[in-house]
């Protein structure tokens, strides 16, 4: 178990590995955004150029996607490490990195017969 003081480190390092990978994106990509995109200080560039470059940097794929209500396109990516970034896609837009991470552990599968919502 962690003490206050572990946990409280523990957090910041997670919080400055996300900061840096960003910005580490942003640089990296240097395409621009959309004014949306920007106004929302969001990372954003071609869908391929992202994934190209987590693969290439992180060694992050696509474990788990889905499309949002308003039809973006959302995805978790993840490394064996245990590094992880979540991104989206809006239809016919740039891909944006919302948050990333590290810890990353798959949970069990489990079958629902009829998902609640």
């Amino acid at each position: 178990m962690l003490t206050q003081s572990e946990g409280r480190r523990s957090q910041w390092t997670t919080v400055g590995i996300t900061a840096v990978k960003a910005a580490a994106l942003a640089l990296t990509l240097a395409v621009p955004a959309t004014t949306s995109a920007v106004a929302q200080g969001l990372a954003c560039a071609a869908r391929d150029i992202v994934l190209g470059h987590l693969a290439t940097r992180y060694g992050e794929h696509p474990i788990s996607l889905g499309v949002t209500a308003t039809g973006s396109l959302l995805e978790v990516l993840a490394s064996p490490d245990g590094s992880w970034t979540i991104i989206i896609t809006r239809p016919g837009g740039p891909t944006c990195l919302l948050i990333s991470g590290d810890g990353w552990r798959d949970a069990p599968a489990r079958h629902v017969e009829k998902p609640e919502v």
